[in-house]
């Protein structure tokens, strides 16, 4: 009797703790959600996520752009309801969706998908339903305000905001997966503050990436930070890094900092602080 008493206690306390771990999870800085490439294409050069387009931008660009031409084929990233499919014409996102999921480990939190200047969508996505991810969706494009063809995708995590961005790049199963690695971390002023728009280079790619250096984040639209660096405490990203021992460099040479790539996985790097 008083071994089954214990035997219950005990799972009783197990239970609580599990209770407690999952009530303590916290977003980690990606590798977590794990989610599928829309696309077969590679990421567009000069279009990653935060970078300052152009000497003239005002603000860092909201999402991430593939270099997808007209006619490829766009799947469904992650399982999620359907709650905007529009065309606003040459305007905006032109031919868009927005799907709204959960993840089971942030099981409070809504995730919005968007799938922006598609050529056209498939008639068989009606908005109201749940579709299962690798659902396609229809064809890439350059509806809307666009300059050439392309997929552009943005992740919102928590509201369907504008400014509730997350980099896509570093939820995407593609970023370190197939034996490369990713880097992430914090470009600092010298008095501490997060540097925007520094260039950091070094890192060697794979075919399938068309770009080469990456940057430290620039400022939204509304002149805020991007979320990333109140919610992973980090202002860059690198994805699909070839493996092994090589040396960042930041800003031009103002810094360097020699790091470890390792197979699949999310590495972080200590703070770099410019002069």
């Amino acid at each position: 009797m008083q071994r089954g008493k214990l035997q219950t206690i005990g799972i009783i306390l197990l239970c609580i703790i599990f209770i407690i771990a999952c009530a303590s999870v916290s977003f980690s800085a990606y590798g977590g959600i794990d989610m599928s490439s829309p696309v077969s294409s590679p990421v567009n050069a000069g279009y990653l996520y935060g970078e300052k387009l152009s000497s003239s931008s005002t603000y860092g660009h909201m999402g991430l752009d593939f270099a997808s031409p007209s006619g490829t084929s766009v799947y469904s990233t992650y399982a999620g309801k359907v709650i905007t499919k529009a065309d606003l014409g040459n305007s905006s996102y032109g031919k868009y969706y927005v799907i709204e999921s959960t993840h089971p480990q942030y099981s409070t939190v809504k995730f919005y998908h968007l799938y922006c200047h598609m050529s056209s969508q498939s008639s068989s996505i009606t908005v109201g339903t749940t579709y299962p991810a690798g659902t396609y969706l229809g064809l890439s494009g350059a509806s809307g305000n666009v300059t050439g063809p392309h997929l552009h995708y943005e992740i919102r995590m928590g509201a369907n905001s504008w400014y509730s961005q997350r980099n896509p790049e570093g939820l995407l199963a593609r970023s370190n997966s197939n034996n490369y690695g990713a880097l992430n971390g914090r470009v600092l002023t010298s008095s501490g503050s997060y540097a925007r728009n520094k260039r950091i280079s070094g890192a060697t790619k794979g075919t399938d990436i068309n770009y080469g250096a990456s940057y430290s984040y620039y400022v939204m639209a509304d002149g805020n930070p991007f979320p990333d660096e109140s919610a992973y405490n980090v202002n860059y990203y690198i994805a699909r890094i070839n493996t092994g021992n090589i040396t960042l460099n930041y800003d031009n040479g103002a810094r360097t900092r020699s790091v470890t790539v390792s197979s699949n996985t999310d590495s972080f790097i200590s703070d770099v602080t410019l002069p």
